[in-house]
């Protein structure tokens, strides 16, 4: 009995260095891995269409491979690459306007605006604060940190194309596989935790409908928020539109302004630039048709699939937004609900409450 625990305790710790071993293996492709998995559980059905009528698993799988290949990840590369090409025309303006103008030029023309001068001249005492040459030295100092940034960022970005070729190739392998061989996997699973079927199939029902969720009522309409920025942006005709998109797509996911975060700050400069009618025709198509999204689509779908208190989903989404990066909105949210799942089947299996 003695040496049937050794053994126990010895193939177990066995199974436990091995495991963390793979783990750190698979470590620099944890973020290509996850989205794979990310994708595949919401294309799956799309997998389910394609094998019955091509009647093979691999088949199918190579079909929806495809289909992501052509209509999410080519267009996606060609907005990445537009958006840096955009970036770098804003970096190299701001840098070449402030190569031109002079510290006091740019305070004096902020002076004489025409729609800015009845406004800022309340302010004067502000104006003289700045002129002081330590709000100088903050400025410049300040302007150069940014500009530096986004020198930085913008070479890293150019920098990494490489690398996210490789994890494109990452991801599309490891999503064929899940496509592939996902049941069995899924299978196999269930047979190796220790937990009442029922228990498990709760588990991973959590799962599945919190990444849903998230997908449709996080991601999928962050992504229509910007795309309905976009059109209203390039219709008042407002430059750098694409990055003021991407913005809007990035602030729909913080609380509590959300895109109108951006589309507001925009709404007010086309004011002061362009007039009232097409300041008018921005702040109206923000609130109606962008924030629409959010106010009204969101939280439907959200609901539908996250059963959890909204200041827990929002800890769970900012908190893995700020911690894992962009995998993060799902995986905060995942982590959050499958706790509370396990919470559940303790009361109800431990504790042996009907609650």
């Amino acid at each position: 009995m003695e040496r049937e625990k050794i053994y126990l305790l010895f193939f177990l710790a066995l199974i436990t260095f091995f495991f963390l071993t793979a783990l750190l293996i698979l470590l620099p492709f944890a973020v290509p891995i996850l989205w794979a998995i990310v994708v595949g559980i919401v294309l799956y059905p799309v997998h389910k269409f394609f094998k019955g009528f091509l009647r093979s698993d691999t088949l199918s799988a190579l079909a929806t491979s495809l289909l992501v290949l052509l209509f999410m990840i080519v267009p996606l590369s060609v907005v990445s690459v537009l958006l840096l090409e955009q970036m770098i025309d804003l970096t190299q303006k701001v840098l070449l306007y402030l190569q031109a103008h002079s510290y006091q030029e740019l305070i004096d023309g902020l002076r004489n605006h025409p729609a800015l001068k009845g406004y800022l001249e309340r302010l004067s005492p502000v104006f003289d604060f700045i002129q002081r040459e330590e709000s100088r030295k903050i400025l410049a100092d300040s302007l150069n940190q940014i500009l530096r940034f986004l020198g930085d960022k913008l070479g890293q970005i150019a920098f990494s194309a490489g690398k996210n070729i490789f994890y494109i190739f990452v991801f599309l392998l490891t999503f064929f596989f899940i496509l592939r061989d996902g049941p069995k996997i899924l299978r196999r699973l269930e047979r190796l935790i220790p937990m009442k079927e029922e228990d498990l199939e709760s588990v991973f029902s959590t799962i599945y409908k919190t990444v849903l969720a998230v997908v449709y009522g996080s991601v999928g309409t962050a992504g229509l928020q910007a795309l309905i920025g976009l059109v209203g942006y390039t219709i008042v005709g407002v430059k750098f539109s694409l990055i003021w998109s991407a913005l809007t797509f990035f602030a729909a996911f913080i609380p509590p302004f959300g895109a109108s975060a951006v589309w507001f700050p925009l709404a007010v400069y086309v004011f002061f630039e362009e007039g009232i009618g097409k300041a008018l025709f921005l702040g109206l198509w923000g609130f109606l048709l962008i924030s629409s999204v959010d106010n009204f689509i969101r939280p439907l779908i959200i609901k539908q699939g996250v059963h959890i208190p909204y200041v827990v989903l929002f800890f769970a989404t900012i908190g893995g937004l700020l911690k894992f990066g962009f995998i993060g909105l799902f995986l905060g949210p995942i982590i959050f609900t499958t706790l509370f799942s396990l919470f559940k089947i303790y009361e109800k299996r431990i504790l042996r409450t009907d609650t």
